[in-house]
């Protein structure tokens, strides 16, 4: 049970090692107090990690939970990059320039097409706030399993 929670603890050290990678990359930009406050608590968060993987005396287990959290990882980069892939309209575009009778049905098929692209923006702002989301409180699991992981241990 204790290797359980010790194995979940790390999978979300990893994770958020690999959420202050991406911020890395972004570093280059001038950060807020805030943002640099963030940074700062990343990195302690992976300093945690590795102190963690540290204490664990079996290198069998060492080798274990390394390679678990390194297939996780490419888990979860794959889905990201295939759910971006995957975005896709899925209804055809209309023609505009040929108003065959008249101005009615060009009027009717502007409108239509205007509807048409405010549903597919509102759908793709709420697929990104249900991404967000999810990443969030997938954050706050794996750090909340994380700290019951160092009171077991501590």
């Amino acid at each position: 049970m204790k290797l359980i929670f010790l194995t979940v603890g790390l999978l979300g050290i990893a994770a958020t090692a690999f959420a202050e990678e991406e911020v890395e990359k972004v570093e280059n930009k001038d950060l807020s107090e805030t943002g640099l406050a963030v940074l700062e608590k990343l990195r302690a968060l992976r300093e945690e990690e590795e102190h963690a993987l540290e204490s664990i005396e079996n290198d069998q287990d060492r080798e274990i939970i390394n390679s678990i959290l390194k297939t996780e990882i490419e888990a979860d980069d794959a889905e990201v990059a295939e759910a971006e892939d995957s975005v896709r309209v899925k209804r055809a575009i209309r023609r505009r320039g040929r108003a065959r009778r008249g101005r009615g049905r060009g009027r009717r098929r502007a409108a239509a097409r205007r509807r048409f692209y405010r549903r597919l923006r509102r759908n793709q702002r709420r697929a990104a706030r249900k991404r967000i989301a999810h990443a969030r409180r997938h954050r706050q699991n794996v750090r909340r399993a994380a700290n019951r992981i160092r009171r077991l241990q501590g």
